[in-house]
């Protein structure tokens, strides 16, 4: 698409015509490409054409009008050429813009505007032409009906839902036979009567012209009205009709006559019929009104042989091609055979100017993409080919739609022909078709042609010629060989010896894209943002440029479409302006690697430092995103602070002594609305960038990091609540990332770390998070605990001082509550610096939790354990409890579920029975070395003499039912017997060990007499 134009916006009916108009090119519709396969013979060019031509032509200019024998009528060369230039398809636009009719090659499709043209209302059925170029439609006036014409001259009508009313035959017709081809087809409204609708013109380009009465509705029908001819004022025929509604004028274009005499509109083959409404029907018009002199119906032999061979040295007879009218009816635009472009005053056929085709700007101009092309390229050598004028439609009442061979389109003014549409032209297609302009656009219907790939020469036959080589093949082939080729053709013409036949070619498969296409003039507000929503980001910004758009768009729209890297960040974000959304972007926007990430949340932070803050305050700003020494402070001079080629060394004492100078020009007391949020803004930045460098520590070393960056999670992870962060990994029991946010984030973190601490699972081993737990130690002669290693990703910012905090943010919301809200027992355990007793005291309610809620004695006595290694005092009880614990669940074989409160609760007594109550006998000496002699050892290390008085009550109370087991004790606790398995000596035994003994000897004597 050309370049949009410098000059502001222009529309149609605009007072000054030569402005340069903004457009837009839209694709309503693509059809679905169309496979043919298409026969080649000869080239038609070389000297035996030319010969074989010229003897044809006079040959049967004799038999008609010598012998008078029935020939083909002759149509002009050029109108020939440049109706088969045309494509296959044709458009029509009706009237008053809403429908649009496009035939096919064997279908008249019906669009409406409602919908852009882009869907189907009705659809004609027509069989396939022969000759698809020579086909024309038309609507009525009222835009009920559709007249389609076949090139034999048959005409059938439809209505709006593509239903066909009736078919109207011609009078004669001859197979091939082109000049029945209908050259004018034109509705009149007709009021005569009402039983007719309208009248239908049939024009031929013989000249011969047919009116017909049809009508719609229950009576659809059509009767021939009356018939005319235009032969004695054309005796070639005519070439195109339109018809003028205001004048009631039918104009017709046919080829240019050598009389003297006439006026020029006739010399050029123009003339104005009035339409009447009786006999003879219609009557020619001359400029000044008087009626020209009427042919007569009888040529001489010489006036015949005049107008036959009747041409100007080396060039064929010119004539009307096409005709428009302009909107308001008052200008007529023609193009000629030889690309002559003619515009006329209407009614008086006044010529108002005139073109020849070497005189229109850009005339000779081809596609520059054709070059990239080889396929292409072979169009390039017959330039001549592609520079006349195929179509033409008025935009405007000053600017004319030109259409060419080449596919150049252009809007030209009707004065001048400069162009409007910019420096170039549009390129369409080859040979595009163009509607009259409705809304400030119009259509256009181009075909695109590609060829199918070339077969392989294995494939080829002996004498067969392969496909058209390169572009530059021709030009390499010497005279000689050409003149040779011209002599073979010209000895098979006259001896048809197959030694001299042509190499035969194979048939070349084509495929056909057909597109509708829409060229509007719009506003360069809705063109800039149609550009950008195309992505065609050049020519938007070369608009925003031209008429003082904001860029940022573009660059916003280039910034969401790419991925977020320091390119981008360069190319795009750091060219867009407004501070606001660069700031949104960085706030929001999480690239999908690191370094990406950090560089994006420190190009905010550029943006919103001292500088930033200080020119908002002075209003130097205008909403502007803007970096350090981007805006000039008058209290500071930074070439001063900061010259470029100071040392290394000093510079960062020159920041410091920078930034002290702007802190002096802020009052944080009284900062705008604006300058508070910049500080937000940066508290915020600051805070993301804090959690990336630990969400990099979590991740692990660099490399690592950059493989196992999640970009998803850190989006959640670097807005989310800091101590919802560690409860999480609590309860992960990812022991690594808490121990690093206890480290980096302490200040947030360890007032909380006993509740966060207790959200470790109960069933995960102490030992796996030991690294948390706290620790006591000596400090002179009491006990302190030891302070959490916290460390800084960096030095504190100038917004995080509580002078700007409080203004800034002046009530945080406290973002532990939640831990407390569920678990509020846990709150005791909250202060900024943890107490041994509150230490010892959580140590003792988790070890309880632990063993409560999971019955994990084993973790709830490691976590016990675990304190007393760290100098936790007061934990012995429970260790205590917990070791006889585990013994009676894990070894003893107890009930499962006693629980340490239900332990805690027995009397020591009571846990020694329950301690032995499930040993076997073989194994009680044994279970009673394992399991009580331990416990007798807790509970005399616990209070002194304990051990000796339970032991008693023990064996006495177990020597009532039997004295087996007590035996077992007393025979292992014998002095004789070996000390590895004999029970410790207690005070009492010594005292008591023989009368006992011997008490027992006696009873057992009894016992056995």
């Amino acid at each position: 698409m050309a370049a949009p134009g410098s000059a502001p916006d222009w529309s149609p009916g605009s007072a000054d015509e030569e402005e340069t108009i903004l457009y837009d090119l839209l694709v309503n519709t693509e059809w679905p490409p169309e496979t043919e396969v298409q026969t080649r013979g000869n080239r038609k060019h070389g000297a035996s054409f030319i010969i074989t031509k010229a003897i044809r032509d006079h040959l049967l200019f004799l038999r008609q009008y010598i012998w008078y024998s029935p020939a083909p009528f002759l149509l002009p060369d050029g109108l020939v050429r440049l109706v088969n230039k045309q494509i296959n398809w044709h458009l029509i636009l009706a009237t008053n813009g809403k429908l649009l009719a496009a035939v096919q090659d064997q279908c008249v499709e019906i669009r409406s505007a409602k919908d852009d043209f882009t869907s189907i209302i009705g659809k004609c059925q027509v069989p396939k032409d022969p000759k698809p170029q020579w086909r024309r439609v038309a609507w009525s006036h009222d835009c009920t009906l559709l007249a389609y014409a076949e090139s034999t001259g048959t005409v059938r009508v439809f209505d709006l839902m593509g239903s066909e009313l009736f078919v109207i035959s011609p009078a004669s017709s001859f197979a091939g036979d082109l000049s029945y081809a209908i050259a004018g087809l034109i509705f009149l409204e007709y009021k005569a009567s009402a039983q007719w609708s309208a009248e239908l013109l049939v024009i031929n380009y013989r000249g011969e012209l047919r009116s017909y009465l049809v009508s719609v509705g229950t009576n659809q029908s059509y009767q021939e009205s009356h018939s005319f001819s235009f032969h004695g004022h054309y005796p070639h025929g005519i070439n195109t009709a339109i018809y003028h509604p205001g004048h009631r004028l039918l104009l017709v274009g046919g080829c240019e006559t050598a009389e003297l005499g006439v006026s020029k509109a006739s010399s050029c083959g123009l003339s104005a019929w009035r339409v009447l409404s009786g006999s003879p029907y219609y009557k020619q018009v001359t400029n000044g009104g008087d009626r020209v002199t009427e042919v007569p119906k009888t040529l001489g032999l010489l006036k015949m042989l005049n107008v036959k061979f009747y041409t100007r040295q080396g060039q064929e007879q010119d004539g009307i091609f096409k005709m428009s009218l302009s909107p308001d009816g008052s200008l007529l635009a023609a193009i000629h055979f030889s690309g002559k472009l003619s515009i006329w005053a209407i009614p008086s056929l006044k010529q108002q100017g005139a073109w020849n085709q070497n005189e229109q700007p850009g005339y000779d101009d081809l596609n520059p993409d054709w070059r990239l092309s080889p396929e292409k390229r072979k169009k390039m050598k017959d330039k001549e080919f592609f520079y006349p004028l195929t179509d033409i439609s008025w935009w405007a009442e000053g600017a004319v739609t030109l259409a060419r061979c080449s596919g150049a389109l252009t809007v030209s003014s009707a004065k001048t022909l400069k162009n409007l549409l910019g420096k170039s032209c549009e390129w369409f297609e080859p040979s595009p078709q163009v509607t009259a302009a409705h809304d400030g656009g119009f259509l256009s219907l181009e075909c695109e042609i590609k060829l199918a790939p070339k077969r392989s020469r294995l494939e080829m036959r002996a004498g067969e010629e392969d496909e058209e080589e390169d572009s530059d093949s021709d030009h390499e082939t010497s005279a000689k060989a050409r003149y040779f080729g011209y002599i073979k053709q010209g000895l098979y013409l006259v001896t048809e010896m197959e030694r001299f036949a042509p190499p035969r070619k194979w048939p070349r498969t084509i495929t056909k894209n057909y597109r509708l296409v829409s060229l509007r003039s719009t506003t360069p507000e809705e063109l800039y943002h149609r550009k950008i929503e195309s992505e065609e980001y050049e020519k938007a910004l070369s608009l925003a440029y031209t008429y003082g758009l904001d860029t940022d768009l573009v660059y916003q729209r280039q910034w969401r479409k790419s991925a977020v890297n320091i390119a981008s960040i360069q190319n795009y974000l750091s060219k867009i302006k407004k501070r606001s959304w660069v700031l949104h972007e960085c706030l929001e926007r999480v690239p999908e690697n690191v370094d990406a990430a950090k560089e994006l949340l420190q190009y905010g932070l550029q943006g919103t430092d001292l500088e930033a803050l200080v020119a908002i305050g002075k209003g130097a700003d205008n909403g502007r995103f803007t970096l350090p020494g981007e805006v000039d402070i008058d209290s500071v001079s930074f070439e001063e602070v900061s010259p470029s080629d100071e040392p290394a060394k000093n510079r960062k004492e020159n920041e410091l002594q920078k930034r002290r100078e702007l802190l002096k020009l802020v009052n944080f007391s009284e900062l705008t609305l604006e300058q508070k949020e910049l500080c937000r803004c940066r508290l915020k930045l600051l805070t993301y960038l804090d959690r990336l460098a630990t969400y990099e520590e979590i991740l692990g070393v660099p490399h690592a990091s950059e493989q196992r960056y999640d970009a998803e999670f850190f989006k959640k992870f670097r807005s989310q609540n800091i101590v919802l962060s560690a409860r999480t990994y609590a309860r992960e029991s990812n022991v690594q990332a808490l121990e690093i946010l206890l480290t980096y984030h302490g200040s947030d973190l360890l007032p909380h770390r006993l509740a966060i601490l207790s959200n470790f699972p109960e069933t995960t081993s102490p030992y796996e998070y030991s690294v948390l737990l706290p620790e006591a130690c000596c400090n002179g002669d009491s006990l302190m605990i030891i302070p959490w290693a916290e460390r800084k990703h960096r030095a504190k910012d100038w917004c995080e001082e509580l002078e700007c905090r409080m203004v800034v943010e002046p009530s945080l919301q406290d973002e532990s509550e939640f831990l407390y809200a569920v678990q509020p027992e846990l709150l005791r355990y909250r202060m900024s610096q943890l107490a041994v007793e509150k230490v010892m005291d959580w140590y003792q309610s988790r070890a309880e939790e632990i063993e409560h809620y999971a019955g994990q004695v084993d973790c709830a006595l490691s976590l016990v354990r675990l304190g007393m290694e760290r100098h936790i005092p007061g934990l012995l009880v429970l260790c205590d409890d917990l070791v006889t614990l585990e013994t009676m669940v894990y070894e003893a074989g107890c009930d499962l579920t006693l629980t340490l409160k239900e332990l805690q609760q027995m009397k020591d007594i009571e846990k020694l029975r329950l301690l032995m109550n499930h040993c076997s006998e073989e194994k009680y000496v044994t279970s009673a070395y394992q399991w009580m002699v331990p416990f007798l050892h807790r509970c005399e290390k616990r209070s002194p003499g304990t051990a000796n008085e339970l032991l008693k009550e023990y064996l006495v109370t177990l020597a009532k039912d039997d004295l087996k087991f007590p035996l077992k004790i007393f025979h292992h606790s014998k002095p004789d017997v070996s000390r590895k398995s004999n029970f410790p000596s207690f005070h009492f035994f010594s005292l008591l060990y023989s009368s006992i003994y011997k008490f027992l000897l006696k009873v057992l004597g009894r016992i056995s007499l």
